[in-house]
């Protein structure tokens, strides 16, 4: 089943770090698991370049990168810039960051949605 997910749609300006989605926050403390969600699916339509970040953490406050550095060039103006898909099912919470190429975002669009491990039921 997949489920789309509220985020932030902040423009990006300058060399900012915007929090895309923290699921501690957005799930009320709940975990992942619990959640149902084995997979995050991210996609953006941008007109600057950027760097994307996932990060997990057991409790919420202190966070530890996973998966490294996501370098995100600018799309073509027709064009989407991924999907990124990260299966996150062993980690409790999840962190998205966007760092900002240096150069404020024209075109803003992300997408990210949140998948499980179960079939939706008929």
């Amino acid at each position: 089943m997949t489920t789309d997910v509220k985020m932030s749609t902040t423009l990006p300006t300058g060399a900012t770090v915007t929090t895309l989605i923290d699921t501690f926050l957005a799930l009320a403390g709940t975990t992942l698991s619990s959640n149902d969600i084995a997979r995050i699916v991210f996609a953006v339509k941008n007109d600057q370049a950027g760097t994307l970040k996932v990060l997990e953490s057991l409790d919420g406050t202190t966070y530890r990168q996973i998966f490294g550095d996501i370098a995100v060039a600018a799309a073509a103006a027709t064009d989407l810039s991924g999907p990124y898909d990260w299966f996150v099912e062993p980690y409790k919470y999840i962190k998205v960051t966007w760092t900002n190429g240096g150069v404020t975002q024209g075109t803003w669009e992300p997408s990210m949605q949140f998948e499980s491990k179960r079939m939706k039921a008929s």
